[in-house]
């Protein structure tokens, strides 16, 4: 497949940097999006089965519809009990003024349960939106296996990306690095410098082709959010092997099990828990917004958890995220679903 090449400036929608800042994004970007036609991309099929469960298949194919997920379409009983707390713990932090708004979800995959708080506010992603760049570039592997050990020099960093609140390790200029490489800082390390790198490589259409398949609505010019239940597609279907490859899906969640943010989720776990997550951090003189979502494995059984908050100060979130992943876990462990 010929990859399609652009500029940092027209592509840097796909990883919607995590800042103090602003998104890098223009007007260009916006007119190269709406060149790809919708014929072009394989759409999604939802329908009703036996027990109410919701499923998502794959159309595009002659004599077969691949089963990407399937779930219950309504929330399971089970989950109220930690739903109530949450909701407590949301409105106390906002009549304290440390809380704006926040979302949960959270999806135990055993019994296929499932529960969401606030499932219709939309947040910026930040570095969240570097999982489905990762899925595009393990989607674009599978039609090029050579792709991963492709090597792009970084020269010198890019004056337009912004600092990050919670930085960690960062590539080298005058260095060389296979996509494999940079995936790793990117997800791991969440490093925007090999964001940007990887930008300027990645095909566009399999990037919004990703967003289509799974039936998450994509970024447009008026909208540049996402839901909590949305972005947990993402790590259901890493999870399932459902979407990529097996071997690539395993990659995958090897490298958000990678990711070094120790201030949210990690903290609300016992020590040596394995958790495969990722952060994304956005907010300016007025706001701050800090989300996490991961898989946290409980005797090699995971549950899927995302939180998204929105607040007003940036020492205030890692804290609500780390107190209400202890919330979930504690309650996961009582009821022994796991």
């Amino acid at each position: 497949m010929l990859v399609k090449r652009f500029n940092f400036p027209v592509i840097a929608v796909i990883v919607i940097i995590s800042s103090a800042g602003t998104y890098l994004i223009n007007e260009y970007l916006h007119q190269k999006i709406h060149q790809i036609t919708d014929q072009t991309i394989a759409k999604i099929d939802t329908q009703s089965g036996i027990g109410h469960n919701k499923m998502a298949r794959l159309k595009g194919y002659r004599l077969i519809k691949p089963l990407i997920y399937s779930e219950e379409e309504t929330e399971s009983s089970s989950f109220s009990n930690i739903k109530s707390q949450l909701i407590t713990y949301i409105e106390q932090l906002k009549n304290s003024q440390k809380l704006i708004s926040a979302s949960v979800y959270i999806r135990e995959f055993d019994h296929g349960e499932w529960m969401c708080i606030n499932d219709t506010e939309n947040y910026y992603p930040g570095s969240l939106i570097k999982v489905p760049g990762m899925i595009t570039y393990l989607k674009m592997a599978e039609k090029n296996p050579s792709l991963l050990n492709k090597k792009i020099a970084f020269n010198t960093p890019n004056s337009e990306i912004p600092n990050q609140t919670f930085g960690s390790k960062q590539i080298v200029a005058g260095k060389e690095y296979t996509i494999r490489e940079l995936l790793k800082y990117m997800v791991s390390y969440s490093d925007n410098n090999a964001t940007y790198l990887l930008n300027s490589q990645v095909d566009l259409s399999v990037f919004r082709q990703v967003f289509s398949d799974l039936n998450i609505p994509s970024f447009t010019k008026n909208n540049l959010t996402i839901t909590a239940k949305n972005f947990s597609t993402f790590l259901k279907v890493l999870y399932n092997g459902s979407y990529l490859s097996r071997d690539n899906s395993e990659f995958a969640l090897e490298l958000l099990q990678g990711c070094n943010f120790k201030l949210g989720m990690i903290k609300g776990v016992p020590v040596n828990t394995i958790v495969a997550h990722k952060f994304g951090e956005m907010g300016d003189s007025t706001s701050r917004q800090l989300h996490e979502s991961g898989l946290v494995y409980i005797d090699g059984n995971p549950y899927l958890l995302t939180i998204m908050t929105k607040g007003y100060s940036t020492k205030d979130l890692p804290e609500i995220l780390g107190t209400i992943s202890k919330m979930v876990y504690q309650d996961i462990i009582s009821k022994g679903t796991n």
